[in-house]
């Protein structure tokens, strides 16, 4: 996973880069390799890559090998880096003693960078109990304290709206329900307007008033995107009903993450049964795929917080078409450890639903959304 980080934070040294690097990710990492990229002197993002060898798995100097490939790699594909700091986190410990854990790994990673053509501007592991470097020439018993970072003077700079959140493998494994009241209300419109839709033959000039809103789909979402309590509680119901299949479930996800008239044109393609018809420049595949330009985190941001809310509020039939939403939304965002989560919960209430298998295997891939090695026009950088 590719993050970046919108405020310059100037940092002096390991336990500054180890302050910085939580708001970055957006979470504390736990076992798990982060690769703080740079482009001269200032950082352009952070790729985190699960550790090998986490939870006391033996693993052997070959397997080491594989990885440190694989995550130098990925590394890459970012365009114009030149240099690495590599962090490893892990809950194992110094114990008091001055051996860093996993440094058999660190060293192999580090030599891999170098091979690469990267310079290797830093080697820090943050244990359980402490934290050291490996170019430091005398590590002390038990490494550095961890209070050293949160004193650190990056530490200070670094916004309250910019701090760690939960950890996304802390995540629970499916979405909490919402009140049985808000269940219930929901469960009882969706069955409103299956009848409704049900009831409009190819015929009729004019749908039901319920279903008046989605008169004008592409728009309804977007709308969807700026909805308060109330709005939310009026037209959830009615987005919820909208999503549960393809194309406007798809529409949705991806003009959520592009604009209005994406959507426009995405919803024109779909009209079109005659493929001679359909003229829109966009690639539904393409988009799927991450291979156009980067989107709006702000948009994707409000597009998880109103889908949250509504797969609360339904039974587990109807989650799967909204987690896989969520899935690719997260994915879209780099975080691909906390789309895994929505994708496991889809596929627990249907192992057969086609949207899931198809990210589920993106994901066991490595796949990223090209845009994530694009280089951002306006990012500032942590120096």
């Amino acid at each position: 996973m590719l993050y970046t980080m919108t405020t310059i934070v100037k940092a002096n040294g390991p336990a500054d880069i180890l302050a910085m690097i939580p708001s970055m990710v957006g979470f504390m990492p736990r076992n798990s390799v982060v690769l703080l990229a740079f482009r001269g002197k200032r950082t352009c993002g952070a790729m985190r890559f699960d550790l090998p060898g986490a939870g006391g798995i033996r693993v052997d100097a070959k397997i080491h090998k594989r990885f440190a490939t694989t995550m130098v790699g990925t590394l890459c594909k970012l365009p114009a880096v030149d240099a690495v700091i590599t962090i490893v986190y892990t809950d194992e410990e110094f114990a008091g003693g001055t051996a860093i854990p996993h440094a058999e790994f660190a060293t192999v990673l580090g030599r891999r960078i170098e091979l690469s053509g990267f310079e290797h501007r830093g080697s820090i592991t943050h244990a359980s109990d402490g934290w050291a470097s490996h170019f430091e020439p005398d590590v002390p018993p038990g490494g550095h304290p961890l209070s050293d970072i949160a004193e650190s003077s990056a530490s200070a700079q670094i916004p309250e709206s910019e701090r760690e959140s939960p950890n996304p493998l802390d995540l629970p494994k499916r979405v909490p329900n919402a009140e049985p009241s808000a269940m219930a209300r929901t469960k009882k419109r969706l069955a409103t307007y299956r009848r409704l839709a049900d009831s409009v033959g190819d015929d009729d000039s004019e749908a039901p008033a319920a279903l008046a809103p989605i008169h004008d789909i592409p728009l309804f979402a977007e709308e969807a995107l700026t909805w308060d309590a109330a709005a939310t509680e009026s037209f959830g119901a009615l987005l919820a009903f909208m999503v549960q299949g393809p194309p406007v479930r798809d529409l949705v996800m991806l003009q959520w993450a592009s604009d209005l008239a994406v959507g426009d044109q995405l919803w024109e393609e779909g009209s079109h049964r005659d493929p001679v018809q359909r003229t829109s420049g966009v690639d539904i595949g393409g988009l799927m795929l991450g291979q156009y330009a980067r989107p709006d985190p702000d948009r994707i941001e409000r597009g998880i917080a109103l889908l949250l809310h509504l797969v609360a509020q339904l039974a587990d039939a109807k989650r799967p078409p909204l987690l896989c939403m969520l899935a690719w939304l997260n994915w879209a965002l780099g975080r691909s450890s906390r789309a895994g989560v929505y994708l496991d919960e889809a596929l627990a209430i249907n192992p057969q639903y086609s949207m899931a298998q198809l990210l589920n295997t993106m994901l066991r891939n490595g796949m990223l959304p090209e845009w994530a090695f694009a280089e951002p026009a306006d990012s500032a950088s942590a120096g």
